[in-house]
């Protein structure tokens, strides 16, 4: 006897296919049964499921940290959003493997956040998480995690410092993780030169995993950036995925059909295959200090405060501000522990304190090295062309411990709450850019394929009962920048590994996630 049978739904199956109306029939953690409305089947739990969409749980290919999860209902706001597994590790940053240069910047995360840290390994990290998951999970390997674990000089790589970073990484690779991941305008990311990154892209390559890039600019050098990043496809023979893609700054927009046109071309001419992720906002959300000069960062994070009172780095952020063309009144304070600008944006802080721009941020700083900022620089054009891409996948590009850490560090992103709720309200139901088939395949089946995460991003029979029921008509993301904190609404019931998870629009207290780890079961075709 089936345990779950979900009967009245309209199928969408992840592929690029019309919907149907089928019984699908759940048995322990897999899909048992997928046949017509009129076959009588048994089951312990039938879920009549009349004018709801049945689809493969969504998968964000793009957080964070993976810090959060010993929280108690961690995903909450995930799984309101339809999903089922998250990956994360990217950027540049992940939760192993921890050098040990690395170890007391994690003591200090740990006691500012509030998680256990008591691992070095991956599989360490996984053997301490695995008991804590409300949905499925997947990592990367950060480049500068890496980094700062194993370089005593991040702008000196020595032959033995390549080995070292190479071995743990090779290591990680063993451990399960899905490949490598760069932040290419943080530190210790933004000092490595680009055969640095080939060589351990190449490393990951050797074990069929993937690069994922916050490439080096966003914004006047975009088109480099991507070819930088097509480049170590090229050399490692890596799949490439260019993270949460954007043009930023007014100067800039309208670049992206340039750099989608320059993927096309890439893969036309590519064994191994290049694509975006991208969430649909027009605000991006990072840390203040991606917005002063990088030769600031060079002796290390917890030396930019200090430099923040040197009349010339002031002078050499004033002149930073003007070179980009930052518009510092659309970039908003929003770490709430800095009382004095929470809320507030640059331009606002600067004429309240009386002072320059470069003042206020080099204040902002002083306080604060980890200040975080949302800021508006995107156009709505091209974020929609980069959504509508029928290569693109879709991300949160959001962490967990802002969201429900007993420490607060800051307001998140309204995507944390709502990336995939606005991407099918924005682009299926208001702009019909989209239909259903084609906006579920961008968030299961394609992110499950180019990651090799085998069984999952499809209702089939056999592969794992990651399901969510949606009612398309009220399909809405709550969160806003004022109020990022809402649920998004829209997901009536959610399976994850064939448990309940959300039932009647509750979550339950289930703990279904599993680790993933790569699947060679399969071979990725773009064609």
């Amino acid at each position: 006897m089936l345990d779950f049978l979900i009967r009245n739904s309209l199928v969408y199956t992840g592929r690029l296919e019309a919907p149907q109306r089928l019984q699908v029939g759940i048995q322990g953690e897999k899909i048992a049964l997928i046949a017509p409305e009129e076959e009588q089947v048994e089951a312990r739990q039938v879920i009549d499921a009349e004018g709801l969409i049945l689809c493969p749980g969504f998968i964000d290919p793009h957080a964070s940290t993976g810090f959060g999860y010993f929280f108690p209902e961690a995903a909450n706001h995930k799984l309101y959003q339809g999903i089922t597994t998250e990956i994360f590790g990217n950027c540049g940053t992940s939760p192993a493997p921890i050098g040990e240069q690395l170890v007391p910047t994690l003591n200090r995360l740990a006691e500012q956040i509030g998680f256990p840290f008591d691992w070095r390994s991956l599989e360490e990290y996984f053997v301490r998480i695995k008991d804590h998951l409300q949905f499925n999970i997947a990592t990367l390997v950060g480049h500068s995690t890496l980094r700062g674990g194993y370089l005593d000089n991040w702008n000196e790589v020595t032959d033995q410092d390549m080995q070292h970073m190479s071995e743990a990484l090779r290591q990680a690779m063993r451990d399960g993780a899905l490949g490598l991941s760069t932040g290419l305008i943080y530190a210790p990311g933004c000092f490595a030169e680009t055969e640095e990154i080939v060589e351990l892209a190449k490393v990951v390559a050797e074990q069929g995993g993937v690069y994922a890039s916050h490439i080096r600019s966003e914004r006047d050098e975009i088109e480099a950036a991507v070819t930088e990043a097509l480049h170590v496809g090229k050399e490692a023979k890596i799949k490439v995925l260019i993270s949460h893609l954007k043009a930023a700054e007014r100067p800039n927009w309208g670049k992206i059909p340039k750099v989608l046109a320059q993927i096309e071309a890439y893969n036309r001419s590519s064994e191994v295959e290049a694509t975006v992720d991208v969430y649909p906002y027009t605000a991006v959300s990072t840390k203040l200090r991606a917005f002063i000069p990088k030769y600031i960062l060079q002796d290390g994070i917890a030396a930019v405060s200090e430099k923040m009172s040197s009349p010339k780095v002031r002078q050499d952020i004033a002149e930073w501000i003007e070179q980009k063309g930052y518009d510092l009144s659309k970039m908003l304070i929003i770490s709430d522990d800095l009382t004095d600008f929470y809320g507030k944006n640059v331009a606002d802080i600067a004429i309240e304190r009386n002072e320059s721009e470069a003042e206020s941020i080099a204040a902002i700083l002083a306080a604060s090295t980890e200040a975080w900022v949302v800021y508006h620089c995107i156009s709505e054009e091209d974020m929609d062309r980069a959504v509508t891409w029928p290569k693109a996948m879709i991300c949160t590009d959001s962490w967990s411990y802002p969201v429900n850490a007993p420490k607060s560090i800051g307001q998140p992103h309204p995507r944390s709450y709502g990336a995939f709720t606005t991407f099918l309200e924005r682009y299926v139901l208001q702009k019909k850019s989209l239909s259903w088939q084609e906006a579920i395949h961008k968030i299961t089946y394609l992110p499950a394929r180019f990651f090799q995460l085998g069984q999952r991003g499809e209702i089939k029979e056999g592969y794992f009962a990651d399901l969510v029921l949606l009612r398309p008509e009220a399909v809405k993301a709550n969160a806003t920048y004022l109020q990022p904190r809402r649920l998004s609404s829209g997901v009536e019931h959610l399976w994850v590994n064939g448990q309940l998870t959300i039932f009647e629009k509750n979550v339950l207290p289930a703990k279904a996630g599993q680790i993933l780890k790569p699947s060679h079961e399969f071979t990725y075709s773009h064609s």
